[in-house]
């Protein structure tokens, strides 16, 4: 059977598995007894044994069912939970990742057996719990399911427990199945009674059940099953199913039939003859009682769809797809700026037929609303909670919080805040890098803390939440602090800055030399942090993405990292500017407000132009400048200056006109312009034209 198409499935599936393991073992190493987190993981580590079993991954079957095995034997009361027993289960999450990455890259788990892992998991089982009665470890068996497998996984010697998987021999029949069963013996045929057993690691037990009944079709007839095929079908039972089976064949060729399908673990067969304990009900009898479990089932349904609403239905989608849908969406906008754009071209040519251009105007705006609606639709769809990049983060804390020997806390919030597929995919390192930053520089060792009166255990926190067009995550802790003379004589050191530089540096500016390359102030390397990659990567990463990020601290209270990221990266309202002949667009969520200052009012500081807006100084940059455009011929007496923002800073872009607001649709430049950090990208006018898009921040 070829499984490789499964295995994007099996991938994603895996993930999620270890996920949910990861946050569940966290959970028991602050609740040891917590039965439903004991549960959930022996239930996580199983479903993990089954796939990995089913995908032909046998070193992730081995890992995880010794893991099983060890859960099986502290949900039966045999063995409990130790801090050492959750540094192996860590280890264990550990590896299975290390499986996974392999199988992502090559399509195969590799060759590290993980014996030192599993030799743990041996040794906590065997110091834990009592030997198994004959002799065997207690990782050769599987974890019972039920009854019925844990009967399985027993000797079969007396007759009585036999009797008990002869499940066949309590089916109730109808009188035409007695009559079927009547007429085979008259016919010399044979009928046979079987109850068969699936494997406890199968995941696909209808897929089972299906080539068992296909193959016994192939050599007789079932004339009765439980429980019954559309429940088989739709996996409505435990880990076994019996038949009725007439056949012309052997006990042995139908028993080998049965057992020839993989997954099955045992068949339990026999020549059957109807028990007296067995109830035969009349046609007229099976008729009103389906009648009647009908009306109960109706009833059922009612019920449980008043007191549970429907769960959310969710397909995973390719992004690929997404984007192909967003190129179109993007499309659609520039048709309907291309109306605009001709209806105003109509109404400045003077051509005033009043009845058609309101019905023009009517048709623009109807499929402005379409292509609005269609546009928020899509991107709903793009949407991915940030809790799918954050949920791996408590982990992380909690092995540095052993590795740094630092007590310390990650409180997170606003994990449900949403943001573009493509900005979470990249998010996530930045974000691990300022979290270590606050582990490692930030929060002082325990001693430390409870000589300046802090409480024993330092804290981190990760704070998400929307704001406006824009998403804004916090990392917050409540450590030492920034030293702000520290950084400016290690900038000195390293030849960034002058003595003199460095005396006429703010606070802010000193703060900020830590985003710059190979900058550290770690006093030793090692291999959390101070070889001097991290923060320059967080801030360029962070703007890559449209996005920025500041730094605010208190000395000997703590710190904040302050990131803020676009929603989407596709399409944006945008003030579109003309500058000389060239029209440009400045995404609108940079914008503070437009001014229209006088020439006399420029001001000079250390020889750079600067404007005073009600008390506020802020420096201005003349657009035509930097984009190389050729010089008025007369200058005039006032000037439109766009006011933009980063974070705190603001900036005044000089621009010739005003053109007014506009949605428009991001598109890449590609590589092969050499493109200025200033202009992020291009948008298509309605009129076909290009308009490059101005980049703020750069200028900023």
């Amino acid at each position: 059977m070829d499984l490789s198409q499964y295995l994007e499935m099996f991938i994603d599936e895996t993930k999620e598995h270890l996920q949910n393991l990861n946050d569940q073992v966290l959970v028991l190493e602050a609740e040891p007894d917590n039965i439903d987190t004991i549960n959930e993981i022996f239930r996580a580590a199983h479903s993990l044994k089954g796939m990995a079993g089913t995908m032909g991954f046998k070193r992730m079957q081995r890992l995880t069912h010794d893991m099983e095995n060890v859960f099986s034997k502290i949900r039966e009361g045999k063995m409990s939970v130790t801090p050492d027993l959750v540094d192996v289960v860590f280890k264990c999450l550990d590896a299975i990742e290390e499986y996974l990455d392999c199988i992502i890259n090559t399509s195969d788990e590799g060759e590290n057996d993980n014996e030192e892992i599993i030799n743990m998991l041996n040794a906590c089982l065997e110091g834990d719990s009592a030997p198994a009665s004959d002799g065997a470890s207690a990782t050769d068996t599987a974890p019972a399911q039920n009854d019925v497998s844990e009967k399985t996984e027993t000797s079969s010697a007396d007759n009585s427990e036999v009797e008990d998987k002869r499940k066949y021999l309590h089916i109730d029949i109808a009188d035409f199945e007695k009559n079927a069963i009547t007429e085979a013996k008259a016919k010399n045929l044979n009928v046979y009674g079987a109850t068969v057993y699936v494997d406890e690691s199968c995941i696909l037990k209808a897929a089972r059940a299906f080539l068992v009944f296909k193959g016994v079709e192939g050599i007789g007839e079932i004339i009765k099953s439980v429980p019954g095929v559309q429940d088989i079908e739709d996996e409505k039972f435990d880990l076994d199913f019996s038949m009725l089976i007439i056949s012309e064949k052997k006990i042995d060729d139908v028993k080998k039939v049965i057992e020839d399908v993989s997954e099955i673990k045992e068949v339990v067969i026999d020549n059957y003859e109807i028990p007296s304990d067995v109830e035969v009900i009349s046609s007229v009898q099976e008729t009103g009682e389906k009648k009647e479990k009908k009306e109960n089932k109706k009833t059922s349904a009612t019920t449980t769809k008043t007191a549970k609403p429907v769960a959310g239905r969710s397909v995973r989608v390719d992004i690929e797809k997404l984007d192909v849908l967003m190129n179109l969406v993007s499309e659609l906008i520039i048709a309907k700026n291309g109306l605009v754009s001709v209806s105003n071209s109509n109404m400045s040519a003077g051509k005033d037929n009043k009845a058609a251009n309101q019905s023009f105007n009517e048709q623009i705006e109807y499929l402005e609303r379409v292509t609005t609606n269609l546009h928020e639709s899509v991107m709903k769809v793009r949407m991915v909670p940030i809790e799918s990049v954050v949920n791996r983060f408590p982990r992380m804390i909690r092995d540095l919080s052993k590795k740094l020997g630092k007590e310390m806390e990650l409180v997170m919030t606003g994990e449900e805040t949403e943001l573009d597929r493509t900005v979470i995919d990249e998010i996530g390192d930045p974000l691990m890098h300022m979290l270590r930053n606050s582990a490692d520089h930030g929060l002082e060792p325990t001693i430390e803390r409870l000589k300046l009166g802090k409480p024993q255990v330092g804290t981190i926190q990760l704070n998400a939440y929307q704001d406006g067009n824009n998403v804004t995550i916090e990392v917050v802790d409540d450590g030492r602090g920034i030293d702000v003379e520290k950084v400016k004589a290690s900038a000195i050191k390293k030849g960034i800055i002058t003595e003199e530089q460095a005396e006429q540096l703010s606070e802010k500016e000193a703060v900020d030399l830590l985003f710059r390359p190979a900058f550290s102030t770690a006093e030793k390397i090692s291999d959390i942090s101070g070889r001097g990659v991290g923060l320059d990567v967080v801030k360029n990463k962070i703007e890559g993405l449209g996005g920025d990020v500041e730094v605010s601290t208190k000395l000997g209270e703590g710190t904040k990292f302050t990131v803020r990221l676009p929603l989407t990266l596709a399409i944006i309202q945008a003030l579109m500017v003309e500058v000389r002949d060239e029209k440009y667009a400045i995404p609108l969520n940079s914008i503070v407000t437009i001014e229209d200052i006088m020439v006399s009012d420029i001001k000079y500081v250390q020889q750079k132009e600067v404007i005073n807006l009600r008390g506020n100084v802020i420096p201005i940059v003349r657009l035509d400048e930097v984009l190389d455009c050729p010089p008025r011929e007369e200058e005039p007496e006032n000037l439109v200056v766009v006011i933009v923002k980063k974070g705190d800073k603001q900036t005044g872009l000089v621009i010739d006109n005003l053109l007014g607001q506009q949605e428009i649709v991001i598109k890449p430049l590609g590589k092969y312009i050499n493109i200025p950090k200033i202009i992020s990208g291009a948008t298509i006018l309605g009129d076909g034209g290009v308009a490059l898009i101005i980049d703020s921040n750069s200028l900023i």
